[in-house]
């Protein structure tokens, strides 16, 4: 088939990559070349044009894929804990031997704490100390044990929520490539457009990596938050106890309880926020901090509250992580403002310009072939899916509190173990390189970027030359481009070549 437009070129079915009949995936369908374009179709179009811009604001893939994976480790943490909890059931019922002085039968730790009453300076001091601490560990599991439970249904509705918009996603891609396969009638659009697809496929690819990098900081970011409000309240409350008198054992052990269960919750958001960024080593509230917290503090709760010298320790343990956990949200701040915020700013600019590009190339095509099929000219509007996007909204798109430990009551009262002062620059930590903040393909990325940028000054350059010069081909090298269109036209591809990349 012949047009009247010089730039546009038949591809037929030597596109061995996909076409813009089927976007790409699955079997080349054939080409009808006959078929009618009418204004319904290219309303459609337009229409559809601006529908997956409004999607793509908060695209679900990335969160989709990083949901999945946390979901499956979460489902394998439960079933190690489930492991764990039935040992130490088995811990404390032989520490429960050991103690004569109780009294048979299934208690809880505020039953046993409430019969030993004020008794740990006698002979049974040790053996009562243990039990407790078995009974601490165990009640802590349970405790643990059951917000992953939590968290991992609220992942599952998450993950659901998250496959029902990717797969209207997906749908709206296949049939943005089908019109766009009408409006042509199987023909390629022109070289500049082909040209200007391919370095938007770039585009989005970095800004995808940049977009998965953001959200993991984001939401480990919010569990940070939670946790440091959570070992603020565990250290006033813990501030509190010796004002309680030693003989309202029942007040004090409520006090005491609420300490520790703040500190459970404190210690899974700081492992929850580790688990999303896994390849990041925290400088401050590093998982061997969290775990001595947890045995050396957290596990003893009941014992140090009985003297002055094990409070005091417990207290100075307290009230470092929370000075270290605040630290670490500071320096989460400074890499998502100071770096991740830059650079998708930087790239969205980028990706708008270049949509902009493309948008205003297709109508033109368009607007060409109406031209030719009816002999009228047609307005369109040359923007298209250039809409302006909200980049504070763009970056907090897909984040949930699901997976957050919360507790009921956790306001703080006056000033007391309020926010520590944050620390100078030269104090904090250094900033991870782009590598660790990005993954290992960002370096990659960026250099497909500025090579790419080269390119197509080059063969647009030959291009403009070999089209004033009347030229009846153009180069063979940019045939050879023309006739891979779409090798990366599968935005659904995206996804999967980085989930490659990263195993890699």
């Amino acid at each position: 088939m012949t047009t009247q437009s010089s730039n546009i070129t038949m591809y037929g079915n030597n596109n061995n990559n996909g076409s813009m009949k089927n976007g790409g995936m699955g079997e080349e369908e054939p080409i009808d070349k006959d078929v009618s374009v009418d204004r319904s179709t290219l309303e459609a179009y337009i229409k559809l044009e601006r529908e997956i811009a409004e999607e793509e604001a908060s695209n679900p893939l990335q969160p989709l894929e990083l949901k999945s994976e946390q979901l499956a480790k979460i489902t394998q943490e439960i079933k190690e804990m489930e492991v764990n909890l039935e040992n130490l059931e088995r811990e404390t019922a032989k520490e429960k031997e050991d103690v004569d002085a109780l009294e048979t039968g299934d208690v809880d730790i505020k039953t046993t704490l409430l019969e030993m009453g004020n008794s740990f300076d006698d002979q049974m001091a040790k053996e009562k100390a243990e039990y407790l601490a078995a009974l601490n560990k165990q009640e802590i599991a349970s405790q643990e044990l059951e917000s992953h439970r939590k968290q991992r249904d609220q992942l599952a509705e998450e993950v659901a929520e998250l496959e029902e918009r990717a797969s209207t996603l997906q749908a709206m891609y296949k049939t943005h490539d089908e019109l766009l396969s009408r409006i042509f009638g199987g023909e390629y659009g022109s070289v500049m457009e082909n040209q200007l697809e391919a370095e938007l496929d770039e585009l989005e690819a970095h800004r995808a990596r940049i977009m998965e990098a953001n959200f993991k900081w984001r939401q480990a970011q919010m569990m940070l938050e939670y946790a440091c409000k959570q070992l603020a309240v565990a250290v006033q409350k813990w501030q509190d106890l010796p004002t309680i008198p030693t003989i309202d054992l029942e007040i004090r052990y409520s006090v005491a309880a609420e300490t520790r269960n703040n500190l459970v919750a404190a210690s899974q958001n700081i492992n929850g926020a580790q688990r999303y960024l896994d390849n990041v080593n925290f400088p401050y509230c590093a998982p061997e901090e969290v775990d001595t917290l947890n045995k050396q503090a957290t596990e003893y709760v009941f014992t140090d509250m009985q003297s002055q010298d094990r409070h005091e320790h417990a207290h100075t343990c307290y009230s470092t992580t929370h000075k270290r956990a605040n630290a670490l949200l500071q320096w989460f701040d400074t890499v998502i403002n100071t770096t991740i915020m830059k650079d998708l700013q930087e790239i969205n600019e980028k990706v708008k310009e270049k949509t902009l590009e493309l948008r205003r190339e297709r109508v033109r095509l368009i607007q060409d072939k109406v031209r030719e099929l009816w002999g009228t000219d047609i307005e369109l509007d040359g923007t298209l899916r250039g809409a302006e996007l909200d980049l504070e909204q763009l970056s907090k798109a897909n984040l949930t509190d699901g997976q957050v430990v919360k507790l009921e009551g956790n306001e703080l009262e006056g000033d007391r173990a309020s926010t520590p002062p944050p620390l100078s620059d030269d104090e904090l930590a250094p900033l991870p390189s782009n590598s660790i903040i990005f993954g290992n393909m960002y370096d990659h990325y960026q250099n497909q970027l500025d090579d790419l940028a080269k390119q197509h000054q080059q063969e647009m350059e030959t291009f403009i030359r070999e089209q004033e010069m009347n030229s009846k081909r153009i180069s063979e090298n940019l045939q050879d481009k023309l006739m891979a269109r779409r090798q990366r036209r599968a935005r659904m591809r995206i996804e999967e070549k980085q989930k490659t990349a990263l195993t890699q």
